[in-house]
């Protein structure tokens, strides 16, 4: 299991109390009942798993939700601020500057990435019907919502922008909009972590944070003198179908940058959840 900047993660769904059937007895006389009872250490329903071993088991009778990971809280990490090497880029191998290797909206810059090695599923799996991967949720703070672009990558380098940067050019008067409890009054040489908020992407939502083609932003509510985004899901700013034919087994990142100076963010944890039938066997780990 690798992280960058030395995350780890856990395996928070597939436990290990999921049994396979070839260690249990048979279902009885009559063969396999057509059901999965998720408690009884039997394969009702014949197909070779047993409990929560069986994907029809996810977040059933106390077994975990199968095909979602999520990296553990840590110590907070915090956000480069608006660290670029000034080059203009459209891939990330033109981004030299050790720096800024990351190329994010045609601009070299430093992120916060932070990866899972998927190792669960079938070999040579992909991602043919991008609705199966579920949700990817970030739990994170930042004092300015604007500033920021949020991505999902998949094994193959391929960018799926959650939250677009929309630019710079907007008035700051009406910008100033949170993510979480963050902290406005530290700086980039003294970050402070607030309290993160947990915010989610899916195939299904309606709603951008701020829509990639206005730089309208969603809905917000009144903190104090401040404009906070809700937590909850978000439609993506760019097609979940940027997704299609992903392999499954791989390196998959979270990406978040901060395109502008002045303000700064934490990253606390994020997840992914894929649909428990693309796993094979949800009693085994599915990330290194």
């Amino acid at each position: 299991m690798r992280t960058a900047l030395g995350l780890s993660c856990l395996l928070a769904a597939c436990g290990p109390s999921g049994r396979r059937a070839d260690l249990v007895d048979a279902t009885g006389p009559d063969g396999p009942t057509g059901v999965e009872v998720c408690s009884n250490a039997l394969d009702d329903d014949g197909n070779g798993l047993a409990d929560c071993a069986d994907p029809s088991c996810s977040g059933v009778d106390g077994c975990p939700l199968c095909g979602a990971v999520d990296s553990p809280e840590a110590t907070p990490l915090a956000l480069p601020d608006g660290i670029s090497s000034g080059a203009t880029c459209s891939t990330d191998s033109q981004c030299t500057d050790p720096a800024a290797p990351n190329c994010v909206s045609s601009e070299c810059h430093a992120s916060y990435v932070s990866t899972l090695e998927f190792i669960g599923f079938p070999d040579g799996a992909t991602l043919t019907d991008p609705n199966k991967l579920q949700k990817v949720c970030v739990r994170m703070e930042h004092s300015w919502l604007r500033d920021i672009q949020i991505e999902l990558i998949n094994p193959e380098g391929a960018v799926l922008i959650l939250d677009k940067w929309y630019d710079r050019g907007f008035n700051h008067a009406v910008l100033e909009i949170f993510l979480g409890n963050a902290n406005d009054n530290d700086n980039a040489s003294a970050p402070v972590a607030g309290i993160g908020m947990e915010y989610c992407w899916t195939p299904t939502a309606t709603t951008e944070m701020i829509d990639s083609q206005t730089g309208v932003a969603a809905p917000t509510t009144a903190v104090g003198s401040h404009r906070q985004m809700p937590a909850g899901d978000y439609q993506s700013a760019s097609p979940w179908t940027a997704l299609t034919g992903s392999s499954l087994n791989g390196n998959w990142s979270m990406r978040v940058t901060d395109l502008w100076a002045e303000d700064n963010g934490f990253m606390f944890a994020w997840s992914i959840q894929f649909d428990p039938t693309l796993v094979e066997d949800c009693a085994g780990p599915i990330i290194l």
